[in-house]
């Protein structure tokens, strides 16, 4: 496992949930977008779980709420050797808090324990009985949130996918492809920016877009693309070919290179009642 992301917190004390609210929405974003070798697993108050979750890992990043006197909503990123603790002698498992995981799952599994740990505090404004967030921790949670995708991308494998082609006006992908990206998806979007064309999965069947066709009994799938290709000039006709492209976490997009620039190899396309 490449990255653990682990929240922690009591949900129904107001911004004491604050760890788990991140982790319940990156684990939205992961069902959407499928990342090999990272896991998100909200622990709410259980430090035994931090430790058996973040076993394998080669990498951990844990959030929490804080309670310093610091500005409500501040937010901290602590490396977790600094944080790390023993527990106190006769302690209950409801007194084994993610800070004496640190330490006792480093003890228990050696190197197959994450020793890059980073650990997020955001300082929360109320700890009273309550299922929602303050507006100013929220916010600060949606910072949060915004980082450690940033950190998903900068760890996703952003090799090249095979299996993509593009023919006649249409977009061919194959079963293994749409298993890892698009499961439960019957439609996507098309976005062209640059040189790139952005395939997104849209999970609302009012949300329209593109139907995502099966093809064959083994589950490859078909886009009919042919109004998109004429809206930005694309030829249609051609031999099939091979297109590059790579999935990014970050866009929750599959990316493909080198569409757009048959737009300027083939020059502008002719009135089809013109052609003799």
């Amino acid at each position: 496992m490449t990255l653990c992301i682990i929240g922690c917190g009591n949900s129904t004390r107001s911004d004491d949930g604050v760890g788990v609210y991140i982790t319940q929405r990156l684990q939205r974003v992961l069902a959407l977008a499928p990342q090999p070798g990272v896991q998100v697993f909200d622990a709410g108050t259980g430090g035994m779980d931090v430790m058996f979750q973040a076993r394998g890992a080669r990498r951990l990043l844990l959030v929490d709420a804080a309670r310093s006197g610091a500005e409500a909503g501040a937010i901290f990123r602590v490396p977790g050797e600094e944080l790390a603790s023993v527990p106190d002698a006769g302690f209950s498992l409801h007194d084994f808090r993610w800070q004496h995981a640190l330490t006792a799952g480093r003890k228990l599994f050696g190197v197959d324990f994450p020793r890059d740990v980073t650990v997020y505090l955001i300082e929360a404004e109320s700890l009273a009985f309550g299922l929602a967030l303050s507006a100013v921790v929220a916010r600060a949670a949606e910072r949060v949130i915004d980082e450690i995708r940033e950190i998903l991308s900068s760890v996703a494998d952003r090799g090249p996918l095979a299996g993509i082609s593009v023919a006649g006006g249409n977009l061919y992908l194959s079963q293994e492809i749409c298993a890892r990206y698009f499961a439960h998806v019957d439609a996507v979007a098309l976005l062209a920016r640059d040189d790139e064309v952005l395939i997104l999965p849209l999970t609302r069947e009012s949300a329209g877009g593109l139907l995502l066709k099966q093809r064959n009994a083994r589950g490859d799938r078909v886009i009919h693309a042919q109004e998109f290709f004429r809206r930005h000039e694309l030829p249609e006709q051609g031999e099939s070919r091979t297109l590059p492209g790579c999935w990014s976490p970050a866009e929750a997009a599959l990316v493909l290179r080198g569409l757009m620039a048959r737009k300027a190899a083939a020059g502008p396309l002719q009135n089809p009642s013109t052609v003799r």
